[in-house]
């Protein structure tokens, strides 16, 4: 018997790549490699094997173990890379809804301890210089003598210190407000001075012209006694004193014995003008921080020194309070051109508004300036805190209730704006707004001052002395006498401050819309792709298995396999 051979079809579901494809008997061929490629790990790969005589064979092969760890790995993928896109998609659409400048800012809001405002506030940068300015008088001989009507002064300076300001027992509470200790101090800058403090100058006996202000209305007696007191002790009314006496040391035998007799009268017996400023320079001052007051109420001064406007002031007569002042360190975020910044200084013991004047650009961003108006010293009718006992011009403002109720009055330096007229009580004086008016550039995004300069003059206001019956005293009546003015300047900020700055208003809000465009349209990408692949696929898949059928249909179809089946069995059942 003639033994013939059996050509096998096998049917598998290998990971590998067909060999070279092989071709049946009558054109029957096996499924070639680039179809293999066509199906993915699960789907069944035709081989045909063994091709040889008459006859094929078929088999049917499905190796699970290959597809099951493949398919695990591909949904893995799969399943990672569409949450990838989803939270890449959930990132970019937040960065949009809310923007990291305005994260920052109020996150900046909680002023929290170890961030950066924290800190910078905490230890202020040593970049404000204050600047003092002396009047000397020149003729004061002739004064005296009545050969001038008016007393001539001359000015000195500037006499440069560095202003350091220091905050410390900070407490946060919990009505969300920052209650904190700021001291104010100076320091002398040799390097910037070219004025000898040593110098002398002719200066008006402080003492005795401010006691004697302040008593133009007592009784006779107490006048009479002041008097006998300034007989004996030989007080004249001009002095000669160096710089630095004049600025921190002016003492007086006739302070000394005032102050024993009368020490409500004379609190202090130092009279120099920097010392009586700096003399109570020490504060606890609460603000307001957190979510809860919003950027417009972000550092206002909520209390000062535990009350809600400056002390010795009657809130029941006087309706200006500290509400909605700063010190001037920080001001509130989001800035109007159309709202005044207010600003608490103890030099002229009052707030003060500063009103939006100009944008201008400054170390790249973009900054308003904001001025102090002209008026800020004007009488107000009916509702002025600081016209004093005895009503003061326009321009001239009381500032008795921060230096223990010695009458020293604020003004603008040589009374620029003409309100009082600059000779109405001395002569010399020369106004100039470029060097006398003060002002803030603020950025008006972060409340942060970029260079702000504050000038006020101090002034003595002398009362009508008549009551004395003395004619040198009598001489000195009814005017404001000034003694000298000061300069605060902010010359700038640190240069990581003004990095910080930068990098938050130029480079991070262009520099984080693309970055969240590009995460947008990476996550959109990868979510496309595996609709795609999937739609791939399945199109793929359907096509092969279609292709697998037709090649099994043409097979049972073909009469060359009939055939041997006939033969097959005719040759089994003659056997």
């Amino acid at each position: 018997m003639m033994s013939t051979s059996t050509p096998s079809s096998t049917l598998t579901s290998e990971t590998s790549s067909c060999t070279n494809s092989t071709t049946c008997v009558h054109d029957t061929e096996c499924p070639t490699d680039s179809l293999h490629s066509l199906i993915d790990d699960g789907s069944q790969k035709i081989s045909v094997t063994d091709c040889t005589g008459n006859e094929c064979s078929m088999s049917c092969t499905d190796n699970k173990t290959n597809g099951q760890k493949k398919r695990k790995s591909i949904y893995f993928n799969t399943i990672g890379r569409m949450v990838w896109a989803i939270i890449l998609i959930i990132i970019s659409i937040s960065g949009f809804i809310f923007p990291p400048l305005d994260v920052m800012l109020w996150e900046k809001l909680n002023m929290r301890p170890g961030f950066p405002p924290f800190e910078w506030w905490a230890d202020p940068p040593d970049e404000v210089k204050m600047r003092a300015h002396i009047f000397n008088i020149t003729n004061h001989e002739r004064f005296m003598n009545g050969l001038d009507a008016k007393m001539n002064v001359q000015e000195i300076g500037p006499i440069v210190y560095l202003e350091k300001l220091k905050h410390s027992n900070m407490k946060f509470n919990e009505n969300s407000t920052l209650t904190y200790t700021a001291e104010r101090y100076l320091i002398y800058l040799p390097d910037e001075n070219t004025i000898d403090l040593n110098d002398t100058v002719i200066v008006p006996n402080l003492a005795l012209l401010g006691i004697s202000s302040y008593l133009h209305d007592a009784n006779y007696f107490v006048r009479t006694g002041f008097k006998l007191l300034v007989n004996t002790h030989g007080s004249e009314l001009f002095l000669k004193r160096t710089i630095y006496e004049y600025l921190w040391d002016y003492r007086d035998a006739l302070l000394e014995t005032s102050r024993n007799l009368a020490p409500a009268i004379v609190p202090s017996t130092n009279m120099g003008m920097l010392s009586k400023i700096y003399a109570d320079f020490t504060d606890e001052v609460t603000v307001k921080i957190g979510p809860q007051w919003g950027h417009e109420n972000f550092f206002q001064i909520d209390k000062l020194r535990g009350l809600p406007h400056i002390t010795g002031y009657d809130p029941n007569k006087c309706p200006d309070t500290l509400s909605g002042s700063t010190e001037g360190v920080l001001y509130h975020q989001h800035l109007s051109k159309d709202e005044a910044l207010i600003c608490l200084r103890k030099t002229v013991c009052k707030v003060m508004p500063l009103y939006f004047e100009k944008e201008a650009i400054m170390d790249g961003v973009k900054v308003y300036r904001y001025n102090l108006p002209e008026n800020v010293f004007d009488r107000v009718n009916g509702t002025d805190c600081y016209a004093s006992d005895v009503p003061l011009p326009d321009g001239v403002s009381d500032a008795s209730k921060c230096f223990s109720d010695f009458p020293m009055v604020a003004s603008y330096p040589h009374f620029y704006t003409g309100s009082p007229p600059k000779d109405l009580y001395v002569t010399g004086l020369k106004p100039d707004p470029a060097k006398h008016n003060s002002y803030v550039y603020v950025e008006p995004v972060t409340g942060i001052p970029f260079r702000a300069v504050a000038r006020m003059q101090c002034n003595l206001r002398i009362n009508n002395l008549s009551s004395f019956y003395s004619p040198e005293l009598d001489k000195f009546s009814n005017i404001v006498l000034p003694i000298g003015w000061i300069e605060y300047n902010q010359e700038g900020l640190p240069t990581y401050v003004l990095y910080m700055v930068y990098f938050m208003l130029v480079i991070l809000p262009p520099l984080s819309t693309v970055i969240f465009i590009m995460t947008f349209i990476l996550g959109t990408y990868l979510i496309a792709k595996q609709i795609y692949r999937r739609r791939v696929k399945r199109e793929s898949l359907s096509s092969i298995f279609q292709y697998n059928k037709s090649i099994i249909d043409n097979l049972e179809n073909n009469k060359m396999l009939t055939y041997e089946k006939e033969t097959f069995l005719s040759r089994v059942t003659k056997s």
